[in-house]
């Protein structure tokens, strides 16, 4: 019988209309994180939508509810010597920059994105100029303009699955979008760097950033390979065999790994996942009818899709379609 998700404490203004299937491992981190960690920082007169937990002396994570009814992203905020670096915007709504200001001063802000999804990138247009890899940058186009947010809302104008403050989204207006190679480095001032980590498959340009200082890994969504569209530059690496071959090449560092922080769920997870999920890519490569479970899931925007489910140890499951496991080859 399913159980009823049971609600987490949350001063946040959001409110879910739509709960998302309690995840049973997450649901357990994320109730002692935000009930009862010492880590967090929530300044509502700024923000009201966004909870920041201090995991470093120089790394914010920023929690906000889902506006619609998938996972709850993150969004990271690294502090450098001389700019800050601020991975993912989230959906924008409530003041992301003026809340960045509050952690870390008056510094420059550098803004990366993961990928284009509308958890990760709907809140770039409160900045000017934002990376991703030049992979993503054909969606991030797309992306780029003012009727983003018209999902999230019925026919009378009511969010769908969150309730929020229209008048709390963002204002929206252009901004640049700048993409980068795989191996760029973002210098944060006195030589210190993040490294821009090609991580396809979620998305054809989808990003991971490595901070070579504290050495973390902000690695975006790598458990769910994403569906292409007709005509889209890129098409290949959505696939299990370009995430494959990015955590191969990615190998010989994960010793060297000290967090791995994703788009969603729990924080600061220990380099062996990024073996896992690599373990978990080579079967279903060797075999992709051998997955663990199929069924219908509701993606974002409340798109259905049969997908199969390879379960990684210790861990959620790769997610795909079985016509997305290797690069589309003339």
């Amino acid at each position: 019988m399913m159980q009823e998700p049971r609600p987490i404490h949350s001063e946040l203004k959001s409110k879910r209309i739509v709960w998302e299937t309690e995840h049973p491992i997450r649901w357990s981190f994320m109730k002692i994180l935000r009930e009862y960690s010492t880590l967090k920082e929530f300044y509502p007169e700024i923000n009201p939508y966004v909870e920041a937990y201090r995991f470093r002396d120089n790394l914010y994570c920023l929690y906000s509810d889902s506006l619609d009814g998938a996972g709850d992203p993150w969004m990271y905020v690294i502090n450098g010597p001389e700019r800050c670096m601020l991975i993912d915007t989230g959906f924008g709504v409530g003041d992301l920059r003026g809340l960045v200001r509050r952690l870390v001063g008056e510094k420059p802000i550098i803004v990366a994105n993961t990928h284009a999804h509308y958890d990760h990138a709907y809140g770039n247009a409160q900045f000017e100029r934002c990376y991703c890899h030049k992979n993503e940058t054909h969606r991030m186009k797309e992306k780029n303009n003012p009727h983003i947010w018209d999902y999230l809302f019925d026919e009378k104008g009511n969010p769908k699955w969150t309730m929020f403050d229209k008048e709390d989204l963002i204002q929206w207006h252009p901004y640049e979008i700048v993409g980068v190679e795989d191996g760029h480095l973002f210098d944060l001032g006195n030589g210190y760097m993040v490294e821009a980590v090609l991580m396809p498959g979620h998305t054809p340009g989808q990003c991971a950033y490595y901070d070579h200082q504290n050495h973390t890994i902000f690695i975006g969504d790598t458990t769910g390979i994403g569906k292409t569209f007709p005509g889209e530059p890129y098409e290949d690496f959505c696939s299990v065999e370009a995430m494959h071959d990015a955590l191969v090449k990615l190998k010989p560092r994960f010793e060297e790994i000290q967090g791995v922080f994703p788009g969603h769920g729990m924080l600061d997870q220990t380099n062996l996942v990024l073996q896992y999920l690599l373990d978990a890519t080579e079967a279903v490569l060797k075999n992709p009818e051998n997955y663990d479970e199929k069924k219908l899931r509701t993606f974002g925007k409340g798109e259905k899709r049969e997908v199969c489910m390879k379960y990684i140890y210790q861990g959620t499951g790769l997610r795909y379609n079985l016509d997305n496991v290797w690069r589309k080859r003339q």
